[in-house]
């Protein structure tokens, strides 16, 4: 008699901290390694820093329009198969800027946007089903350090090997990461946050989760937050590349400046333990406020580049302790239930970051030089100061007891990409 032996099946382990930590350090490459090139590259199409503000405008208000009609795309998809598209477009993002033309740099700025919105949203979305609320105190430092490495090489590797190779190899990089971070994302097999739903259900509806998240005081309030975290990393990718290279130094020196500004994320767990003993919102209204000083100072020695670049790097250090606990307020204010809806909302600060800030710059420079942007910058960073202080002093109670410490993507970042930029950025990265 013939007896069929059960096959023996290879179990995949529980995705945990580390495994979203791994999973945003290869997205944060691949997107890292692009992040100084294309402001660079935008300037040598277009000549004029005004011209590249008004190009980042164009590209963000398109952005913005794209990632509100996210969760239906996830509705109809997946979150599996959204997340796919978005390292698929990441890949056409690079092809689009190879091309040296200022329709491929458009189209593939647009496209790397839109990637980062649906990488970042369906990330999001997974930590939530994954990991448990108590324990994103660890998840989420974890992902920010981790990938901290990576974009803190990323932006002066992308430049170095576009200026030494070419730009091809520089893009061929970011695309073949973008292939091993979607490799790795099937390897894990993760499932969905839910069941399939019916085909009568409607699909969520982008104006209608507006409408619901802004209605909610804490949900507005942690938008603000994030949006002027965004604003300033927004302002430090685009316009440190810029400034240096109009104040005679090579294009390498932007990216080291960069880079060196990211550094700044292996410290973030040090914000933590401060936010621990002192609370939340006296952390984030301290970091503000010193950022907003750093950066007007940036103007009063505009003529000194390397006074400039040291007091960017103080910015950047304190904007780094808003993305190791900017996120908190979203986190801990968003109903289980609304969580793919109001996700989706919230991640649009980085969209709005990267239209207003560039419009404003763009208003700016037609008047003015480049030292009205950092005194720009730094008088939006002490509103966003006065603004945290409005945070209930029970949320900050709660954190100073150990309940939550976590960071979004910039992109810029990232969340995650970037979400910085580190939980569900950066922003990317810090808000790239």
């Amino acid at each position: 008699m013939h007896v069929r032996h059960p096959v023996g099946l290879h179990t995949v382990p529980v995705p945990g901290a580390g495994t979203f930590a791994r999973l945003f350090a290869i997205e944060s490459l691949a997107r890292s390694l692009l992040a100084t090139v294309i402001s660079l590259q935008a300037l040598t199409l277009l000549g004029d820093a005004r011209d590249v503000s008004l190009l980042f405008t164009s590209v963000g208000m398109a952005g913005l329009t794209a990632s509100l009609f996210i969760p239906r795309i996830v509705h109809r998809l997946g979150q599996r198969w959204v997340f796919t598209l978005g390292g698929g477009l990441l890949i056409g993002a690079a092809a689009g800027l190879a091309t040296l033309t200022i329709p491929g740099q458009m189209a593939g700025m647009l496209l790397r946007a839109f990637g980062a919105a649906c990488l970042s949203i369906v990330s999001s979305l997974y930590i939530l089903q994954y990991i448990r609320r108590r324990d994103l105190t660890r998840s989420e430092p974890l992902r920010l350090q981790v990938s901290a490495a990576a974009w803190t090489l990323g932006p002066a590797t992308g430049v170095w090997i576009y200026q030494e190779f070419g730009s091809g190899w520089t893009y061929a990089l970011s695309a073949v990461t973008s292939v091993g971070l979607l490799t790795y994302f099937w390897v894990l097999r993760l499932r969905e946050g839910s069941p399939i739903r019916p085909a009568t259900h409607a699909p969520p509806d982008p104006m209608r989760n507006i409408h619901r998240f802004f209605a909610q005081p804490r949900l507005r309030l942690a938008w603000l937050i994030t949006f002027g975290r965004s604003s300033w990393w927004v302002f430090f990718f685009i316009y440190t590349p810029i400034y240096m290279v109009q104040s005679g130094y090579a294009a390498i020196a932007g990216a080291l400046l960069v880079s060196a500004g990211n550094a700044m994320l292996f410290v973030s767990p040090l914000f933590g333990r401060i936010a621990h003993r002192y609370g939340i919102r006296r952390v984030l209204r301290i970091a503000f406020f010193c950022c907003g000083i750093s950066t007007a100072l940036c103007a009063v020695v505009f003529a000194e580049p390397v006074l400039v670049g040291t007091f960017l790097m103080i910015g950047a250090l304190c904007c780094v302790a808003l993305d190791a606990l900017g996120n908190i307020p979203f986190l801990r204010s968003v109903r289980v239930h609304e969580r793919a809806q109001m996700t989706s909302v919230f991640r649009t600060y980085i969209d709005v970051s990267e239209l207003v800030l560039p419009a404003l710059l763009a208003l700016l420079l037609s008047f003015f030089d480049l030292r009205s942007g950092f005194l720009a910058a730094g008088a939006a960073m002490f509103v966003f100061a006065y603004l945290s202080g409005h945070l209930p002093r029970r949320m900050g109670a709660n954190v100073a007891r150990g309940e939550g410490r976590t960071r979004i993507v910039r992109t810029g970042e990232t969340a995650d990409d970037d979400i910085p930029r580190a939980a569900v950025a950066g922003s990317g990265e810090p808000a790239d």
